[in-house]
């Protein structure tokens, strides 16, 4: 690697074991598993940021109907799923209805814009797909409490829900903030931490969301 420091690699083990923690000695980042299906994703990606660094989980959008499951999801949905690791696509945009590919660009802006907050902001796990089959959530949060990231998924849609209340991590709970679509409201970081805020507006299954946190301005 001294002789290519420009070079970047993304190793791969065999097998089930795919992660090397002596690996990323050589390569900053690891494929995390060929199950790329976004939902598959929630429980893959849980389990492996228990001991890597998000910024080292090899995550795509792929291709539907998913080539290990068999699922559809919604393109946005891939698109959240893979923005809590590299980040990339793994399809032929040739192929591709059109409407997904309108999202590309956004999808590639998003990745841009919350890149460096992913990589070495501090990172939350709100839900546990693991445990509850219905709906999962993850938070990035900048270490100087200046915003954070909140990824949302409902799995499986209920009856008459709603909507879910989600508490925030990692803020500063003496400052003010503001979620970037609703600019007019203002949050204490306490009150989004102990109180939380309602998550709405999902409709059917494998559904997702982002909401981004914005300290305000003194």
């Amino acid at each position: 690697m001294s002789r290519y420091p420009e070079l970047l690699l993304e190793t791969c083990a065999g097998g089930g074991a795919r992660f090397d923690a002596g690996m990323l000695y050589f390569s900053p980042q690891i494929w995390c598993s060929d199950d790329t299906d976004a939902i598959e994703r929630l429980k893959i990606q849980h389990g492996t940021s228990l001991c890597y660094p998000c910024s080292a989980i090899g995550a795509h959008v792929s291709d539907c109907p998913n080539h290990t499951v068999g699922r559809v999801t919604p393109f946005s949905t891939r698109g959240h799923a893979a923005l809590a690791g590299t980040f990339g696509y793994e399809l032929d945009v040739t192929r591709i209805p059109e409407e997904d590919k309108a999202q590309i660009p956004g999808q590639i802006a998003d990745y841009r814009k919350y890149g460096e907050l992913v990589r070495n902001g501090d990172f939350y796990r709100l839900g546990d797909p693991f445990n509850d089959s219905h709906w999962d959530a993850w938070l990035f949060a900048a270490k100087d409490g200046s915003e954070a990231l909140l990824s949302c998924f409902q799995i499986l849609a209920r009856p008459n829900r709603r909507s879910r209340r989600v508490k925030l991590r990692g803020l500063d709970p003496g400052a003010c903030y503001y979620e970037e679509s609703a600019p007019e409201r203002h949050y204490s970081g306490a009150y989004l931490m102990n109180c939380g805020i309602n998550i709405g507006g999902l409709w059917g299954d494998f559904q997702s969301r982002l909401f981004h946190f914005i300290k305000c301005e003194e």
